[in-house]
């Protein structure tokens, strides 16, 4: 992308005028390093103009730091698919530290120089005490730290404490629906836990319903085994296409026999490119949309792409913020199928 778009990307999200999509490719952007110099001196201003708040507000200020202190420096980069996330950490200046951890993150010293500064009262430092429970509402896909993911339902949320998460164990809280593709680890077991109900794998892609308006919660395999009960007794081990029911009252319980496609079917609605290449990304788009896509390019196919489309986009914004994130461009031919142009990747 080039200087002048990414600048008027960055004022257009200044404006709250971009989408969840764009800001999802604005933040990727900004984590590749390619535009330190502009944010530093763009921010610097801002600063000395005191008028920081009037422009960027704190919603904004929150997403940039919830995404740069999301990733640690050695996991791979990859765009947050919904800045909704919060994390609960208290901050006496919510914006000054976003700045200096955005500016920093990107290896920058901001704008720390020497000067000249008059000797002052030592104060007291102040102790402020942090909340390490980090909580996602709504839809949105949830990359978790061991690289699990977790595909949230609307009305939803998951929970857990990354103080103790990945330590002998690894828990979440959910509420509401969401499905889970799990990362394998023998010795570190995946906990869910729904109410009372505990959910225990060790690798696998299951859903979970326990949606606030049902009496029940339906835990259902997609690939893998799964454990279900309470702190108590295990209620049974299930695999691929069967479901377990658990009354939340009476923990009283069934086993069924299901189709976990059908169970599973309120995630067609979302389109989820998670770090695959784009002949993979093209396959899925196409399904979606029932269209056809050329791509002009081989290379293309090389590039990566990671984006999530919760809100039903259409055909064109999904090519659109595509086309921006690999500087490529789309044109439909005469028959109506996409094609796809650039000069692709390595």
């Amino acid at each position: 992308m080039s200087q002048k778009k990414f600048e008027e990307l960055f004022e257009s999200y200044l404006q709250n005028k971009l989408s969840d999509a764009e800001k999802q490719q604005m933040m990727k952007i900004i984590q590749q390093g390619a535009y330190d110099d502009f944010l530093k001196e763009k921010i610097q201003n801002l600063l000395e103009k005191e008028v920081v708040t009037e422009v960027m507000d704190k919603k904004q200020s929150d997403d940039i730091l919830n995404y740069i202190l999301s990733k640690p420096q050695n996991e791979p980069k990859v765009v947050e698919l919904n800045p909704k996330r919060r994390r609960k950490v208290i901050f006496q200046s919510l914006f000054a530290a976003a700045s200096i951890a955005l500016l920093i993150a990107l290896g920058n010293s901001l704008f720390f120089k020497e000067k000249t500064v008059l000797p002052t009262a030592p104060e007291t430092p102040e102790v402020i005490a942090q909340n390490t429970l980090i909580d996602f509402s709504g839809k949105q896909l949830v990359r978790l730290p061991d690289g699990s993911t977790v595909l949230l339902n609307d009305n939803s949320t998951l929970k857990y404490d990354q103080s103790s998460f990945d330590s002998k164990t690894r828990e979440v809280t959910l509420t509401g629906e969401a499905f889970f593709d799990i990362k394998h680890n023998a010795a570190k077991p995946f906990i869910v836990h729904t109410g009372k109900i505990q959910t225990k794998v060790l690798g696998t892609a299951f859903n979970i319903n326990a949606q606030n308006s049902s009496d029940n919660i339906e835990v259902t395999v997609s690939r893998g085994k799964v454990q279900v009960g309470d702190v108590e007794k295990v209620y049974g081990v299930i695999t691929p296409n069967q479901q377990i029911k658990v009354n939340k009252s009476t923990l009283s319980f069934e086993q069924n026999n299901v189709s976990a496609a059908i169970v599973t079917e309120w995630k067609s609605n979302y389109l989820i490119l998670d770090d695959i290449n784009m002949a993979e990304a093209v396959s899925l788009i196409a399904q979606k949309y029932k269209v056809q896509i050329f791509i002009s390019n081989e290379k293309i196919k090389n590039c990566r792409i990671t984006a999530s489309f919760l809100n039903e986009e259409d055909l064109d914004h999904v090519l659109k913020v595509i086309s921006s994130v690999i500087e490529t461009e789309y044109r439909y031919n005469k028959a109506g199928a996409v094609i796809l142009d650039g000069k692709g990747c390595e």
